[in-house]
């Protein structure tokens, strides 16, 4: 009799686990933590006669059902869990770990192997052309900038896999033979024509064996809270320097230990693990702004990478801007109530409305420094709306007129498979963004190009 009993609960238990994952696929009764990281969602499929002769239904309905699997997060989460305390594995194929427990992503250990350029370009003849053309746009838009007075300058971000190159994992597979790092290039480029720059990578690798605090975190791909803070009582003095504004002084007071602030763990989440590898608590210090009544609060229009976003979460920003708008990777709008998307706003109005303009990107991000920022805005400052349409026609029938060009552009839509239209029209738009010299001529330190929009006298009236 006790063991039917036995053997009763048993079924029961089983039946139970058999049934809850569907009956919280359901309800949703509990409440689990999201899984952190980029997911593609899978839809659910509609049942018809020919989805299911075909066995569309069928690959569909199991990739649907498996991402909404009731628990799905909670077991993920325990099968983490086990690989890493067990193995020391984890199934983020984009994280790299070293013995120490220092983590990484795969595109900061590709930047200190030297194998970032080859994302990018195919030599690194190619990618040293490029960034001199990039180079050459900064210069030409800092002087339009400064013309209106508006300052313009580079901040170049720190790298943990330079910084941190002592904990930097031995990986397997990266047997390529090193390329240039654009951190090591752009600095003399900008020397030679006079950008304004502020360079915390070179600062940070000077600093790091004699600070009291650590710059990096153990979990995080950015630099931590007190090295955020530190940072942003130098970028804004120099802002100051730059602009010749009075700004609200930071004051930096007493560090204290707390939980875990966003991003200090964003290697780290995105493992999706049961619990801490160490600790959730750390360091961080206090910031206020000093009394002043002189002081001006500036506008600053930023476009960068996401070391912007330690200082937008270790620091109120409205106590030293009026306003701050941040373009992420000139995509996604922040801080702006009236946009999302850098598409949907005047660029002109945007640049000449701001008191500073920061360009601000890591040594990983720097071989697509312009991302069409800087393209889109000479590109609007120099030439009436719709100009720049004309001008890319007129680099097609450039190509077209010179025989040899015009078939190399044949055989690679042929070889690719392309449509030899839209392979023409991608070669024009890679010249128009990239060749400031199509479009500007020759141009030097004493003979910034002339030609204006019409609306920058009107805009800057308002």
């Amino acid at each position: 009799m006790r063991r039917k009993a036995i053997y009763t609960v048993l079924l029961l238990l089983t039946e139970l686990l058999l049934v809850f994952p569907a009956v919280q696929q359901q309800t949703q009764w509990f409440k689990l933590k999201p899984l952190n990281g980029v997911t593609v969602t899978a839809e659910q499929p509609q049942l018809n006669l020919k989805t299911f002769l075909s066995g569309d239904f069928q690959k569909q309905e199991d990739k649907y059902l498996a991402e909404n699997l009731g628990f799905r997060e909670w077991l993920i989460r325990c099968y983490n869990q086990f690989s890493w305390s067990l193995f020391r594995k984890t199934q983020n194929k984009t994280i790299f770990v070293d013995k120490d427990n220092w983590i990484f992503n795969d595109y900061t250990i590709k930047h200190h192997y030297g194998l970032s350029v080859y994302d990018y370009f195919g030599s690194n003849g190619q990618a040293i052309q490029k960034m001199r053309n990039d180079a050459k746009m900064l210069f030409l838009l800092q002087g339009v900038l400064k013309e209106y007075g508006v300052s313009f300058f580079v901040c170049l971000a720190p790298g943990k896999d330079m910084v941190c190159d002592a904990h930097v994992p031995e990986v397997k597979g990266f047997n390529r033979t090193p390329g240039i790092k654009a951190i090591d290039v752009f600095p003399p480029l900008f020397d030679s024509l006079g950008i304004h720059y502020l360079d915390f990578s070179k600062y940070y690798m000077e600093i790091r064996d004699t600070v009291s605090y650590p710059l990096y975190l153990k979990s995080s791909s950015h630099w931590s809270n007190q090295a955020a803070v530190f940072a942003a009582d130098t970028l804004f003095h120099y802002m100051e320097h730059l602009s010749g504004i009075n700004m609200p002084d930071l004051n930096i007071g007493e560090a204290y230990l707390d939980h875990t602030h966003f991003l200090d763990s964003d290697l780290e989440e995105v493992m999706n693990l049961m619990w801490p590898i160490e600790t959730d608590v750390h360091w961080y210090n206090k910031v206020s702004v000093e009394a002043d009544t002189a002081a001006v609060k500036p506008k600053l229009f930023t476009v960068g990478d996401s070391y912007y976003k330690g200082f937008m979460y270790n620091l109120d920003l409205d106590l030293f801007f009026d306003t701050h708008h941040y373009w992420y990777y000139n995509k996604i709008v922040h801080d702006d109530p009236l946009h999302t998307h850098a598409d949907e706003v005047d660029i002109i109005h945007e640049l000449l409305s701001s008191d500073i303009v920061m360009l601000m990107y890591s040594p990983s991000n720097l071989f697509d420094l312009n991302r069409h920022f800087l393209t889109r805005s000479l590109l609007s400052l120099f030439y009436e709306d719709g100009t720049a349409e004309a001008k890319l026609e007129e680099i097609k029938q450039n190509i077209r007129s010179v025989p040899e060009w015009y078939s190399s552009i044949e055989q690679a839509a042929l070889n690719g498979g392309r449509d030899l239209e839209q392979e023409l029209e991608s070669n024009a738009r890679y010249m128009l963004y990239n060749s400031p010299g199509i479009y500007f001529g020759e141009f030097n330190a004493d003979s910034i190009p002339s030609c204006r929009n019409s609306r920058i006298a009107n805009i800057k009236a308002q």
